[in-house]
């Protein structure tokens, strides 16, 4: 189990994630905001054009509601992302810049958390992540 520490006070929980480019060892570090509201994670165009991956022929296209309006956003597939200590491979991204305002370069998102258990405890201002094995949906 990997554990971090954020400060609870802040309106965004802001972590350094590792992609790794097409050509190993090149690698870029980007800040992303923790976000569970968003199904997928998401770089800058600049940091996928520089690591070597091709935006502009994704693997897909991915209707995104920004704060303002319904965008397709390219989708790529990029070799390994590592953030609080876990990596995952061969995970989508989305490639978007995200507005100057707000202080970070993408987002960090549920195609890469559902794959830990994850405890978020804003008393202590702590993320514990650990790997898990599977698990079983349970419908009510």
């Amino acid at each position: 189990m990997t554990s971090i520490r954020f400060n609870p006070n802040s309106d965004l929980i802001l972590l350094s994630m590792k992609v790794e480019g097409v050509d190993e060892p090149d690698f870029r570090d980007v800040w992303v905001a923790l976000d569970t509201g968003a199904s997928t994670t998401s770089i800058p165009i600049r940091t996928a054009l520089d690591l070597g991956y091709d935006p502009y022929h994704p693997k897909y296209y991915k209707e995104v509601i920004t704060g303002t309006q319904v965008e397709n956003i390219p989708v790529i597939e990029v070799k390994k992302i590592t953030a609080i200590g876990q990596p995952v491979e061969n995970i989508d991204v989305l490639c978007h810049d995200l507005p100057q305002e707000l202080r970070v370069d993408g987002v960090l998102g549920l195609n890469f958390l559902s794959k830990f258990n994850i405890n978020i405890s804003f008393a202590r201002g702590s993320i514990d992540i650990a790997p898990h094995d599977g698990y079983e949906w349970i419908t009510f």
